[in-house]
């Protein structure tokens, strides 16, 4: 259970000498029946565009989500004679107006979905209202006239009631810079019935009960974000991560979330294993440097790189919490395996960047490839710097000076570029790399050696992982089986449509040669399945294993190449 803390002093944005003449103010009020919140009072202010007309931008799709304009109720606009129209879709609306006249657009923000937050299979991204608590990301709360993201704004929030507590990361002003729209379109804020921890410049403030306690997270937290910045080179710098409990059922988990500029949104499941909770942690705080800090993402189409923001996440992600003391070689190794079975089993592993791009948000699989892709060829290029410096560079050295480059307010360069001009440098040219793996989507196969003395990958015949039933609309239909195949093995050990799994005992997803063993309600009577989930294909399967023994060079040796000193 989580405890509450003291209330920590509320930090409004006041606007400053130069906010004062921001083109975009917003000003956040809770809305509150019987002591319950329902919506959010929102108002916006801005100068009107000269030529009469002024395009309104509502939330719409943003991280696999669609037609969060819903969410927006009530929209209206005053000043300068303004009359609102319809734009040219439900996420646009055109302003009439005098010639630069001072504009004001109020709306309220809901909550257009029922219930409480809830594994539905993606994180939930959508504006939170609860009865007694507000979660909202910018990108799906804010309404903006169509600027760009560089513009000025002000933010502030008033009429919080008594014994709120509050916590975004707009409070944090950027460390000296002025706030721009951007800023907070890539926020996050919580309020109301939620606690906060502190530790340093770090806070997390908690939605709902967990089953730990509130200083045990950030006790977790605080030395993934140390590790980064001792990495990156980076002084401490105020942080926030907001935690918010998703309801489901005892046998499902669900951890993720995603990081915006100076904090990150986390979800999960009660049930979330704790190694899983880490990793979660660790990469979503990474993404305060990758890509935002090593160069630029694509303006269209972003899933095309999404190999390096993602995938080296995912590489730095294991390597730092090794080289932290966070996590051992052994469980360096049982990651590396996870992403290795994973990609060796997805069903569209050799499918082409362009259909990663077309289908990145409409389907599981899919949105995971570019995640393992560029885990796996991060590992393979960390290898090849090795060797064609003798030991005298490795990875690090380019991500490190992709950041340097990134600094420069002259570099506008993709980070993928930026990326392949610095592996160059070093001797090592990725281009056929690239178009073979990324472009078209060949198969990635590691050498043995890939990770240096001390351990081998081992590549393998296996047949393929397949539960004999269709896992997502299983889940969808609230862990009763759908789709079971009468040709599979779990048919035959006695498997059936309509029991529902009532928990997994056994079993290792994509590894058929680990048996599941399913407890099942099956009418008023339970049973135990065990079945080997064996396809009737067979696939090359790769796998890392650690040397039984390692001598102390070697053990040595497999440290620092993991840990990359």
């Amino acid at each position: 259970m989580g405890r509450a803390l003291p209330l920590l002093g509320l930090l409004l944005l006041a606007p400053s000498a130069f906010a004062a003449e921001a083109p975009i103010r917003y000003t956040v009020r809770p809305i509150l029946e019987r002591d319950s919140l329902t919506a959010l009072a929102v108002t916006v202010q801005f100068t009107g565009d000269t030529d009469r007309e002024t395009r309104l931008e509502l939330p719409d799709a943003w991280g696999g989500e669609t037609e969060l304009y819903r969410a927006i109720q009530g929209l209206e606009v005053s000043g300068g004679h303004a009359t609102l129209a319809d734009g040219d879709g439900p996420a646009n609306r055109t302003i009439r107006h005098a010639p630069g006249a001072a504009l004001t657009v109020r709306y309220r923000l809901v909550q257009y979905w029922p219930g409480v937050p809830a594994m539905r299979g993606r994180n939930e991204y959508r504006p939170v209202i609860q009865r007694r608590y507000l979660h909202v990301i910018g990108n799906a709360g804010f309404v903006r006239p169509a600027v760009d993201s560089s513009t000025p704004a002000t933010f502030e929030t008033k009429g919080l009631p008594a014994g709120w507590r509050f916590a975004s990361d707009l409070e944090h002003q950027h460390t000296g810079r002025p706030l721009m729209l951007g800023d907070v379109l890539q926020s996050v804020m919580v309020g109301g019935d939620i606690r906060v921890a502190k530790r340093g410049k770090l806070r997390v403030a908690f939605a709902g009960t967990w089953p730990f306690e509130d200083q045990a997270f950030i006790d977790r937290l605080q030395p993934i974000v140390a590790s980064h910045r001792r990495f990156f080179g980076d002084p401490e710098e105020p942080f926030l991560v907001t935690a918010l409990p998703l309801q489901g059922l005892e046998s499902q988990i669900s951890v993720g979330g995603t990081g915006l500029d100076d904090a990150f949104a986390f979800f999960a499941t009660l049930n979330a294993p704790e190694s899983t909770l880490t990793r979660t942690l660790a990469h979503e705080h990474l993404h305060t440097w990758i890509p935002r800090r090593i160069g630029r993402m694509p303006l269209r189409d972003e899933a095309s790189d999404y190999w390096l923001s993602e995938g080296f996440t995912d590489f730095y992600t294991i390597r730092l919490l090794v080289r932290a003391g966070i996590w051992t070689p052994q469980q360096y190794a049982a990651e590396v395996n996870d992403a290795l079975r994973a990609y060796a089993t997805s069903s569209v592993r050799t499918a082409p960047n362009a259909e990663v791009v077309a289908g990145f948000w409409k389907g599981p699989e899919m949105q995971k490839l570019p995640y393992q892709r560029g885990f796996l060829l991060a590992s393979l290029w960390d290898s090849r710097l090795r060797a064609a410096t003798r030991g005298a560079h490795d990875l690090d050295d380019v991500v490190l000076a992709m950041k340097a480059d990134a600094q420069s307010d002259t570099s506008t360069m993709l980070a993928s570029q930026l990326f392949a001009n610095h592996m160059r440098r070093l001797g090592v040219d990725v281009t056929d790399d690239l178009a073979r793996y990324i472009e078209r989507g060949e198969a990635i196969l590691l050498p043995a050696d890939v990770y240096g003395p001390g351990g081998r990958v081992v590549t393998t015949e296996v047949p393929e992982f397949s539960r004999g039933f269709d896992i997502e609309k299983t889940s969808a239909n609230g862990n009763v089986v759908t789709g079971l195949d009468p040709d599979s093995p779990g048919y035959r050990a006695g498997l059936r449509d309509g029991m529902k799994i009532l928990t997994r005992t056994s079993g290792k997803t994509g590894d058929s040669r680990v048996p599941l063993v399913y407890r099942v309600q099956d009418g008023t009577a339970e049973r135990v399945i065990t079945y080997s989930p064996e396809g009737s294909r067979r696939i090359t399967l790769q796998e890392f294993v650690l040397d039984p023994a390692p001598d102390d060079a070697e053990r040595r040796a497999l440290a620092a190449r993991l840990g990359g000193e």
